[in-house]
C-alpha cells in the first residue's frame, strides 16, 4: 500500500474524529479506494451571509493532461466554473472556514480557507475548488476554529498554482 496514502489516511480520519467531522463508519473503508476527504466529511455549515461551500463545490474538476517535450507527463486541474459561482468575481462577499497557514507564524497575511478543519500539516485534502487563496494587508490570527471574512472575491484559475479562487480581505 501506498505510504502516502496511508498517512494522509491517517491524519485525515484522526482530525475529523476529534473534531466529530465523522459521517460515515470507519469498518466500511475498503484500503484499496481512493478516498476523498470531501466525499467522507459533512463541509462546514456557514453562518449569516456567507456564501456555502457546496456553491464552490458546483466548479467541475476538468483533469488536462499532456506529454512535455522531454516526453513527461504533465497534468493540470482546470475549473469549469458554475453559472451561480461566476455571478460572484468581484463582487465583496462573506467567507466562513478553516484556516490552512501557508507562513510559519502565529499572524497570517497569505492563507487557505476550507470547509474542513485542517487534517495534515503539509496539504489541504481537497480539491482546488474548496479552497480560497486569502490575502490581506494586515495579519490575522491563525486559529483552529473557523473564522468569518469579508472581501473582493475573483473567480479566476491560476495555471502555476491550481488555485481557483482568491479572496482579497477588507476587514477579518
Amino acid at each position: 500500500m501506498n505510504k502516502k496514502f496511508v498517512i494522509i489516511l491517517i491524519c485525515s480520519l484522526f482530525t475529523f474524529k476529534v473534531f466529530g467531522y465523522e459521517k460515515f463508519n470507519l469498518n466500511d473503508i475498503d484500503p484499496s479506494e481512493n478516498i476523498i476527504v470531501e466525499d467522507l466529511y459533512e463541509p462546514l455549515e456557514v453562518t449569516g451571509d456567507a456564501i456555502p461551500w457546496q456553491l464552490f463545490k458546483k466548479t467541475k474538476e476538468i483533469e488536462d493532461c499532456t506529454i512535455d517535450k522531454d516526453g513527461f507527463d504533465y497534468c493540470l486541474i482546470k475549473p469549469v466554473y458554475d453559472d451561480n459561482v461566476k455571478k460572484y468575481n468581484g463582487k465583496t462577499v462573506t467567507i466562513m472556514g478553516f484556516m490552512f497557514p501557508l507562513e510559519q507564524s502565529e499572524k497570517q497575511k497569505k492563507f487557505l480557507i476550507g470547509p474542513y478543519p485542517l487534517s495534515c500539516p503539509f496539504h489541504y485534502h481537497v480539491g482546488p475548488s474548496q479552497v480560497i487563496e486569502i490575502s490581506s494587508e494586515k495579519a490575522i490570527d491563525f486559529s483552529f476554529d473557523p473564522i468569518t471574512i469579508k472581501g473582493r472575491l475573483e473567480v479566476k484559475y491560476n495555471k502555476e498554482t491550481g488555485t481557483f479562487y482568491y479572496l482579497k480581505i477588507l476587514k477579518s
